[in-house]
């Protein structure tokens, strides 16, 4: 798998556009992702970070 140097930067523009009501499909398709990436992108954010 290659990466993706920019990743955090679409995640966070695809959570802004969701977050200003925009569904999570669309969001991905203005980004130019699949929304199959982004959830595979947030999970791997959510298991990095530290558990409380």
């Amino acid at each position: 798998m290659t990466t993706i140097p920019d990743k955090e930067r679409r995640c966070q523009a695809i959570a802004a556009l969701i977050a200003a009501g925009q569904g999570v499909c669309a969001s991905c398709r203005q980004i130019g992702i699949s929304e199959k990436t982004f959830n595979r992108w947030r999970r791997a954010q959510r298991a990095a970070l530290p558990e409380d």
